[in-house]
């Protein structure tokens, strides 16, 4: 369980403090449905620990966003409630991941420079008034005109300093699985690495 930041602007952020994502030499197979076409991934929840009675905004940055997918990445969370991210790493970036540790060891990937920030503050009972019972569309987002409203709340917020905004920033961490890379290598006759 996360530990209650104790700021009324706060989303509890689990995990704390790294997401981790499991590299493997072939790219998983697409089992759950949402048509990530078997992508790497890994989830993150975001909590309103209900310590104000007004919503809370949030939006989710990375250092590499052509590497990662990250839906929604952005949102309102009512008090008492959650929201469940999905964080995609993209494949092509998960090949070149496997690719540095085959030549290197797991060493080159332990000092991942990717970092996420999630940023939350709060809303006007108005403005998240917009958001309720609204479905998530195609790719896990709100509709264009509330991406729209958010992408403009959290411009206008950035340069108004009476916002209080919550920064918390979260480590990426590549493990590599080489028990699926190599039980599918062998059932394949590819060429495994021994781990």
């Amino acid at each position: 369980m996360a530990t209650s930041p104790a700021l009324p602007y706060a989303l509890e952020v689990n995990p704390e403090s790294a997401l981790q994502f499991t590299i493997t030499k072939d790219p998983p197979t697409p089992n759950d449905g949402l048509g990530d076409h078997g992508a790497t991934r890994c989830t993150m929840t975001l909590r309103h620990p209900g310590l104000t009675n007004e919503h809370l905004a949030f939006k989710v940055k990375t250092t590499q966003p052509r590497r990662y997918l990250v839906r929604p990445n952005q949102g309102i969370v009512a008090p008492g409630s959650s929201e469940t991210v999905s964080i995609l790493l993209v494949d092509k970036d998960r090949q070149v991941l496997w690719s540095t540790y085959d030549s290197l060891g797991q060493s080159a990937l332990d000092h991942s420079k990717d970092k996420f920030l999630v940023q939350s503050c709060v809303v006007s009972d108005e403005f998240a008034s917009q958001f309720k019972n609204e479905p998530l569309g195609e790719g896990g987002q709100f509709k264009k005109e509330l991406v729209e409203a958010l992408t403009a709340m959290w411009n206008s917020t950035s340069s108004d300093p009476k916002t209080p905004v919550y920064n918390k920033k979260l480590q990426v961490r590549h493990v590599v699985d080489t028990s699926a890379s190599s039980a599918a290598s062998a059932a394949g006759g590819g060429n495994a690495s021994a781990a």
